[in-house]
């Protein structure tokens, strides 16, 4: 990305005898004032609109670069809090005979989202009674989703991670 503001560099007007004025009267009574600085040693930058217009460009794009990083910066944050989201933990519990199972329940998010947009990792803690075939996230909602299992298992501990879908 490059520069948006061509740079002024700017010079201090400089002479030999600075704020020196001449005087002239006129003939109705009233005086004229002239400048009588001497030699101009350093000529200074001209107070122009060009020049200060220049500075207006240079603000106001700097103003909208600003906005553009803080836009940026905004959905970083956002997908940061979406990274970390919401641990919980679940005990699902089975008693029917396999391969029929009743293990379902429902899960609430403590963090409502604002979609439906999110996602949910399972990991198995532990099973006993047989084993786990597959974990399953369904019926999602905004407060919460529903999970089961499949397989021959009596009891499982399920630790679930919400992440995503919220939105300021």
């Amino acid at each position: 990305m490059g520069l948006y503001y061509e740079f002024t560099k700017w010079l201090d007007h400089v002479v030999q005898y600075p704020g020196r004025k001449k005087v002239t009267e006129n003939p109705d009574g009233t005086v004229d004032f002239e400048r009588a600085e001497g030699e101009v040693v350093q000529r200074g930058t001209a107070q122009s609109a060009t020049n200060f217009n220049n500075l207006e460009k240079g603000v106001f794009a700097n103003q909208v670069q600003l906005l553009q990083t803080e836009q940026r910066m905004l959905q970083a944050e956002r997908r940061l809090s979406d990274l970390n989201g919401a641990v919980g933990q679940v005990t699902l519990t089975n008693n029917r005979a396999y391969p029929f199972n009743n293990s379902s329940a429902t899960v609430p998010i403590a963090k409502v989202r604002s979609s439906l947009n999110y996602d949910v990792q399972m990991e198995v803690i532990s099973s006993s009674g047989g084993f786990v075939e597959e974990v399953i996230i369904y019926d999602k909602q905004v407060n919460g989703f529903k999970i089961k299992y499949t397989g021959s298992a009596k009891s499982v501990v399920i630790k679930h991670k919400v992440s995503g879908g919220i939105y300021k």
